[in-house]
């Protein structure tokens, strides 16, 4: 009887100390991710904080003036070159969308966004400086200091974000 129950027990635990090792084990084998390190030397900039990498990690885009007035460059990391964006003159603060397909930035007191690829970009809102947006496609920004506003990532009207102090 006693015996019995015990080496229940005893298989029991054996079992559940190898169901709990075949994770371990798999992580183990698993090739780690590789590591990837590179150098951006940018055109000429005055503002060296305006810079922003995609989400997907494959592409940085940062404010330059190159060889006229500062516009946002668009570099793939497995490239050596950076192509200056359509569009962006005077452009700062550049944030990607969740696909890395397009990116917002501040010029001239507007927020407009960049499709990648697209010879223009567009005029969103009147904006002060930066943004971000989400995966639901809205764009959050601010106007004055303590304000959010809030905007469809396609454009339209801004509204003030209430925050519930409570929370």
């Amino acid at each position: 009887g006693e015996c019995m129950t015990f080496a229940v027990a005893r298989a029991f635990v054996a079992i559940v100390i190898v169901a709990m090792a075949i994770p371990v084990v798999r992580y183990l084998h698993e090739a780690p991710h590789a590591e990837t390190r590179t150098d951006i030397v940018t055109p000429a900039t005055s503002d060296p904080s305006s810079f922003a990498l995609s989400p997907d990690g494959r592409q940085i885009v940062f404010a330059a003036s190159g060889d006229g007035d500062r516009r946002l460059w668009l570099r793939t990391l497995n490239s050596t070159a950076a192509q200056p964006l359509p569009g962006t003159e005077g452009a700062s603060d550049p944030f990607w969308s969740p696909d890395s397909r397009s990116v917002a930035f501040s010029a001239g007191g507007k927020l407009k966004r960049l499709d990648i690829g697209a010879p223009q970009s567009q005029t969103l809102t009147d904006v002060t400086r930066g943004g971000t947006r989400n995966v639901d496609g809205v764009i959050l920004f601010v106007r004055s200091f303590n304000t959010i506003f809030r905007i469809p990532a396609s454009g339209g009207d801004a509204v003030e974000v209430k925050l519930d102090p409570g929370n």
